[in-house]
């Protein structure tokens, strides 16, 4: 992002496996199968690890794997979802955040820049992790509903691999970008990271970690706390 003498200061995090020692989307659905949301758990199982080894490959059919995820949903009413993540949260996601990610985010706070979570993740689950975080705002694929019910689709953008930048361009809404910093552990988050003025890869799998040592990005490790290094 190019530098302009006016504009935001923008932190741009990944979530899974970057501020979350995990994946977001796979507590909840063993949530989701500990409340019977979910009848066969043993089929579920063997279907989210054949999408995260597709994730992990480059390869993963991102629509494929919404309509597969947002089936437990259909018919439920938000407010029951709504609900559910709540105690989720609490109980399994907010204990496995990495101290050296929350750290992190304080010290953009610090700083006066804007701090944004950006997923691949949905939003009923991103969106309020986002706020109990304090960060300015949660770019992740939308769910749709009608009638106060989610319908087992996906709406709007979706926010996976090049999907993050049109996302944050309409966030943006035209606005200039001063300076910038991007943050993630995946190969599927490089356009992200190509970006951004300050790219971290957090825990790197191997392609990112082979691309950052190539050109020289941060890896810092965020399994512990420590004391936040300068830009």
């Amino acid at each position: 992002m190019s530098a302009t003498p006016e504009g935001l200061s923008l932190a741009l995090f990944d979530l899974d496996d970057t501020l979350l020692d995990g994946d977001i989307t796979g507590l909840w659905n063993q949530w989701l199968i500990e409340r019977g949301w979910i009848a066969d758990a043993a089929t579920h199982r063997a279907t989210w690890a054949a999408h995260m080894a597709d994730y992990a490959a480059g390869t993963l059919d991102f629509e494929a794997h919404l309509t597969f995820l947002l089936a437990p949903l259909t018919g439920r009413p938000v407010r029951e979802v709504a609900q559910e993540v709540t105690a989720c949260l609490e109980a399994r996601v907010l204990p496995r955040l990495f101290p050296g990610g929350r750290a992190r985010l304080d010290w953009h706070r610090r700083q006066g820049h804007r701090t944004l979570i950006i997923s691949a993740s949905t939003a009923q689950l991103v969106a309020p992790l986002a706020r109990r975080l304090g960060c300015d705002a949660a770019l992740a694929t939308d769910l749709e509903v009608v009638d106060g019910r989610y319908t087992g689709r996906a709406a709007g953008t979706r926010t996976f691999r090049d999907g993050k930048l049109r996302a944050l361009s309409e966030w943006l809404d035209g606005a200039a970008v001063r300076e910038s910093w991007g943050y993630s552990d995946s190969r599927n988050d490089l356009p992200l990271l190509e970006a951004v003025d300050r790219p971290h890869a957090i825990h790197p799998d191997a392609t990112l970690a082979a691309v950052a040592r190539q050109r020289g990005w941060a890896m810092p490790c965020w399994r512990e706390a420590a004391p936040a290094a300068r830009g």
